[in-house]
């Protein structure tokens, strides 16, 4: 078991379209909202305006509490609730949910396949047992406590500690733990208990520490530098048995879409033809450009690459027969996604909102 408390002033807030949010915490740790690598996270939330729509994340589930106010929840095509303070909603992320209320509410948002559960507990000057129920189907259980108002103090296996309005206790239990928790103070506790199971191999890229650049990072940055044009795999065989990882492919192509090698090798192949023009036989300029080429081939466009890629840049070279759960679903992802397609497709829709803008001004 281990426990942590988030106090306010380790928190920090961000803007949504309908007001703001506040991370209260997340698993695993270094896990990051908007790239939807989390098993669960736990928030607060402001809705400012009128009515407001929900972000959608079709691979979670969501409860949602109302902390102050009262707010209408309309899921698109399913359902309406209504909810006054501390009543409770639980819903799929992949609904086109829409709020009608000003409130501020709580947010468990928990990736399909696990399970959550939230409730209110109004505290009293005499001490509380909270029960810590187990499910054989998930090797891990998170209990959450966060002070909506007032104070509490809760004790853990003895331990006491003091939590003031807006701080959040996170305990982290093995499966068959057990611990002896209680709570007492004055006001409302929001209790949150989250079941889930984690692998990290399916859900996070395996963690590769960097090292110092070496002559084999050189060596390969050489065979990479060469093989970024259309075609390669019918040339280079191996490719067809190769898969870079995303560090490696977020790095080749920074490099590749601002055509830095091209741009590089052109200026280069212009300034020898430009010295050699006057001074060589045709015969002699066209060599010494060929030996530009191969100068850039395999020292210039790797160098590029050095600079930028993640070393050691072999273990970011994966064999296909080998990835992990993870990589296989980014690999699938990455073959059937059509960069330049999807590209298209997004400068169609900035055009498609733009004539429907000036529409509206007509």
């Amino acid at each position: 078991m281990k426990y942590k408390v988030y106090k306010k002033s380790d928190l920090s807030s961000s803007r949504w379209t309908g007001g703001t949010t506040t991370q209260l915490a997340i698993f695993p740790e270094d896990s990051v909202y908007l790239q939807r690598n989390f098993i669960w996270r736990l928030s607060t939330a402001t809705c400012d305006l009128e009515e407001s729509d929900f972000s959608r994340l079709p691979d979670y589930d969501r409860i949602l509490m109302v902390l102050k106010g009262n707010v209408v929840l309309a899921h698109q095509d399913v359902r309406v609730a209504k909810l006054n303070e501390l009543e409770q909603d639980s819903f799929d992320g992949g609904y086109k949910t829409k709020s009608f209320g000003k409130i501020t509410d709580y947010n468990l948002m928990i990736k399909k396949g696990n399970r959550g559960a939230l409730e209110a507990i109004t505290l009293s000057s005499e001490s509380t047992g909270l029960e810590c129920e187990k499910d054989a189907d998930y090797d891990l259980h998170t209990i959450a406590l966060y002070v909506s108002d007032g104070f509490c103090t809760a004790d853990i296996n003895g331990e006491t500690m003091m939590l003031m309005p807006g701080y959040q206790l996170v305990i982290d239990l093995e499966a068959l733990e057990k611990p002896s928790l209680s709570v007492m103070g004055e006001g409302t506790v929001i209790r949150s208990d989250i079941w889930y199971n984690y692998e990290a191999d399916r859900m996070r890229p395996v963690e590769i520490p960097a090292e110092p650049a070496s002559f084999q990072d050189f060596l390969t940055c050489i065979y990479l530098a060469n093989v970024q044009f259309r075609g390669a795999k019918h040339i280079f065989k191996r490719l067809k048995r190769e898969w870079n990882d995303e560090a490696l492919t977020k790095a080749i192509r920074k490099v590749e879409n601002l055509y830095i090698p091209f741009f590089i090798g052109l200026i280069g192949a212009c300034a020898v033809l430009g010295l050699t023009i006057n001074s060589l036989s045709g015969g002699m300029c066209i060599l010494a450009i060929m030996l530009w080429l191969v100068f850039d081939m395999l020292i210039v466009s790797p160098l590029i690459y050095m600079a930028v890629v993640p070393k050691p840049v072999r273990k970011h070279i994966k064999s296909i027969d080998s990835l992990t759960p993870y990589e296989e679903m980014v690999r699938a992802q990455q073959m059937g996604s059509n960069e330049r397609l999807d590209k298209l497709m997004k400068k169609y829709e900035k055009t498609s909102e733009r004539v429907d803008r000036m529409k509206r001004d007509i």
